[in-house]
């Protein structure tokens, strides 16, 4: 066991005296540079990345009606709206209000039994809003 244990160290100092110890732990060249053309991307550490991927910046003012690439779904939407509510000509359809409603299991005529479901009610009907007027009945 003696003798195992004297060759093992003789081959880890033999390896590690053929090249920098950091060399033989780590066989990869770290020494990365980055290379990438303007038109193909940028050269920026992973946590910058992650941050300007998930809030991108906005170098230009946001137009009304003109989709913003990077933004989210919900900005968008909100984007949308803005530029309709500048043309007041272009009418839009409210949805309908719904609440769903949780019925719990519950025994009926006849020994019946009704298991746990959703049951969806229309509080509010759809309203047209920016609509003109002269439109609107009185």
């Amino acid at each position: 066991m003696e003798r195992f244990k004297s060759v093992v160290a003789l081959l880890i100092l033999g390896l590690s005296a053929c090249a920098p110890l950091e060399d033989a732990v780590n066989p990869y060249e770290e020494d990365f540079k980055c290379r990438a053309s303007d038109d193909t991307g940028k050269c920026i550490d992973t946590p910058s990345a992650y941050q300007e991927a998930r809030y991108p910046a906005i170098e230009e003012p946001l137009q009304p009606g003109i989709p913003t690439p990077g933004l989210s779904e919900s900005d968008l939407r909100y984007q949308m709206v803005t530029g309709l509510l500048e043309e007041p000509q272009k009418p839009i359809l409210q949805p309908p209000k719904i609440m769903r409603v949780l019925l719990l299991p519950y025994e009926g005529e006849g020994d019946e039994l009704f298991m746990t479901r959703y049951v969806y009610l229309k509080v509010e009907e759809s309203n047209w809003i920016l609509s003109d007027i002269s439109e609107n009945p009185e």
